[in-house]
């Protein structure tokens, strides 16, 4: 649990999870969403990734990211953020 809410902590974390819980997007399409930089963008999905936030498909040299990983808490916890995203702009 604490894994999780550390790794909800940061904004762009937020704004990365908000994107990802409409779809499957690259870090390319991300750092173009977000208007932040590779590496950054790359670091935030590193922390939201072992915290088991996101899910990560490789094809190739692409990466795939996407909302829902296997954290038991996160997955009870969505559905509340998914609500509470939806008013936002």
């Amino acid at each position: 649990m604490v894994e999780v809410f550390k790794s909800l902590s940061d904004p762009i974390r937020l704004r990365l999870v908000a994107v990802l819980l409409s779809g499957e997007f690259t870090v390319q399409e991300l750092t173009s969403i977000l208007k932040e930089g590779q590496s950054k963008v790359s670091w935030h999905l590193k922390i939201l990734t072992e915290a088991r936030v996101l899910t990560v498909k490789r094809q190739g040299t692409w990466s795939y990211y996407r909302a829902g990983g296997d954290n038991p808490f996160f997955v009870a916890i969505r559905p509340a953020l998914e609500t509470g995203f939806a008013g936002l702009p």
